[in-house]
């Protein structure tokens, strides 16, 4: 009676066993099933990926490798510095913008071209550069410098000229930044091309489209009370298969994307 007991109990343990098995092993072929279809991530060169997506890009020899950061302090306009600007009817916002209208509109010509006009003309015009120009609305912006470098997109950094159809100059909206000076030790910057594999692992360059420009500027880390920071920043700008244009900004020490207001409205003749 035993005997049988223990055969029937062997019985039970080797079907239990047998399904056991059976399970086992197909849990194991699922799971390998899986893990072939995981993607291993590639570790081609990322000019080798770009070339693939039919992406072009600037072959640039040398570009700085290494900036600090900077700060710099939002610039109060005073009655002195107005009395110095002629031909010139004046409006004050908060002590930090000037809304300047030209009594006599100043012409724009191959002698005296946007930027002279704006040297001789407006207050501490030298510290500004060219950003962009529009031609429909009649109007450029520029952005301050510092070190050579342009300061993205800073409401307190910042001019905005218009003009006539004649193409005569007749106002600007300017605010601008006191002691912009190097906040601290130099930083080794990320390379160029890193600012472009930041880009395309995010999936922001798009097949078919040409990195156009690739250039160093700042954008504003941090602000305290009217003290402000600014971070060293890869400016890329994209031209996409359809001819418009995108443009982004990396942070060139910590290769972050970073979203910049495009503040500019607030300068805007109302």
């Amino acid at each position: 009676m035993v005997s049988l007991d223990w055969n029937k109990t062997k019985t039970i343990f080797i079907i239990v066993f047998s399904i056991l098995n059976v399970f086992l092993f197909s849990l194991y072929l699922n799971r390998y099933n899986d893990a072939s279809k995981v993607q291993v991530p590639s570790d081609t060169p990322i000019e080798e990926r770009l070339l693939l997506d039919n992406i072009k890009f600037p072959k640039l020899e040398s570009l700085v490798q290494e900036a600090s950061y900077v700060s710099g302090n939002v610039h109060l306009f005073s009655e002195e510095e107005l009395n110095k600007l002629s031909n010139q009817t004046i409006e004050m916002k908060n002590g930090s913008e000037l809304v300047s209208i030209f009594n006599k509109p100043l012409p724009i010509t191959e002698e005296n071209s946007l930027e002279k006009l704006v040297h001789d003309n407006v207050l501490k015009g030298d510290s500004y550069g060219l950003w962009k120009i529009d031609e429909e609305n009649n109007s450029a912006i520029l952005f301050q410098k510092v070190n050579s470098r342009l300061v993205y997109y800073n409401p307190n950094a910042m001019l905005i000229v218009h003009w006539n159809d004649e193409k005569e100059i007749i106002q600007y909206n300017q605010t601008i930044l006191d002691n912009l000076e190097d906040y601290n030790e130099s930083k080794n910057l990320l390379p160029y091309m890193q600012a472009i594999k930041v880009l395309y692992s995010r999936g922001l360059l798009k097949p078919d489209s040409t990195v156009k420009e690739i250039k160093l500027g700042y954008s504003t880390l941090a602000q305290v009370t009217e003290t402000q920071v600014f971070a060293p920043t890869w400016h890329v700008l994209v031209e996409l298969s359809d001819k418009t244009s995108e443009e982004y900004f990396v942070n060139a020490v910590e290769g972050r994307i970073i979203e910049i207001p495009k503040e500019t409205e607030q300068l805007e003749v109302e």
